[in-house]
């Protein structure tokens, strides 16, 4: 999907078209809000933050930080979250964590909660947009970054998904962010913190290497996940505990890029 369509696209249904922006704050959330206002300031667009009821806390939390950057941009932030869990609560009433096939935090507490908001909308076509790039895993340079969702796509109403940056690589968004004087969250790597991705405090994809860094600056998060650990006898890790993880000697950080998931980006 290019610009011309969407512009096109505009054209035929006018105020009927709506853009929905997933926003976490993250690099690539906030790259994609810049891009989307920078060609389609015309059209209809939410910003819509999904809160797993884990998100980072410190030293600015997330959310705050992603109204500031949706306010950049004129826009205001609409918080949504699952009304009957949190992410912690999830998982202590499953008695498993989440996997990377069975990925219960993205759907029951980001993906639901934006479906619902997207329901309440009065607009015959949505654009839902997600800041997913093919550069971030192999997984991911195989979706495709424009496709119809069938399962809101009712009612007179169509849903369409769209990752705009999805060509962009790492180093290309992280250019824009220096070239533009927009900030990164304090918690990156790259703005002097100690993570690469900004997801749940402690998330499933957690590297060892980003556990131990867990474990020294947020050791709240990394308690908190650790005695889950020991009340519901199942590990976040296959076969290791968080403890048993900083007690081991942290392997090097893969070169590959950092997975970030709407879960964040």
């Amino acid at each position: 999907m290019d610009i011309a369509t969407i512009k096109a696209m505009h054209a035929e249904h006018g105020k009927d078209l709506a853009l929905v922006v997933n926003m976490s704050g993250g690099k690539d959330s906030v790259r994609m809000l810049a891009f989307l206002r920078e060609h389609f300031s015309d059209i209809t667009t939410y910003v819509v933050y999904a809160d797993t009821g884990f998100e980072h806390v410190r030293p600015i939390s997330a959310e705050e930080f992603a109204r500031q950057r949706t306010a950049d941009f004129g826009l205001e932030l609409v918080t949504v979250r699952n009304p009957n869990k949190t992410y912690l609560e999830m998982v202590e009433r499953r008695g498993k964590f989440p996997s990377s096939s069975t990925r219960q935090c993205t759907s029951d507490l980001k993906r639901d909660p934006i479906h619902k908001f997207i329901r309440t909308l009065a607009h015959s076509v949505i654009i839902n947009c997600t800041g997913i790039r093919a550069a971030e895993s192999a997984s991911r340079s195989k979706q495709n970054p424009w496709k119809q969702d069938a399962r809101i796509s009712k009612a007179g109403r169509q849903v369409w998904n769209w990752m705009p940056i999805f060509h962009e690589s790492l180093q290309q968004v992280l250019d824009w962010h220096q070239a533009s004087g927009t900030a990164l969250h304090p918690v990156y790597s790259y703005a002097g913190g100690y993570l690469k991705r900004l997801s749940c405090r402690v998330c499933i994809f957690a590297t060892n290497a980003d556990i131990k860094a867990i474990y020294q600056h947020d050791r709240e998060a990394f308690d908190l996940v650790a005695s889950l650990e020991q009340r519901i006898g199942f590990t976040m890790r296959a076969g290791e505990s968080l403890f048993q993880i900083i007690g081991q000697d942290i392997a090097a950080d893969s070169q590959a890029e950092e997975f970030e998931a709407p879960c964040a980006a």
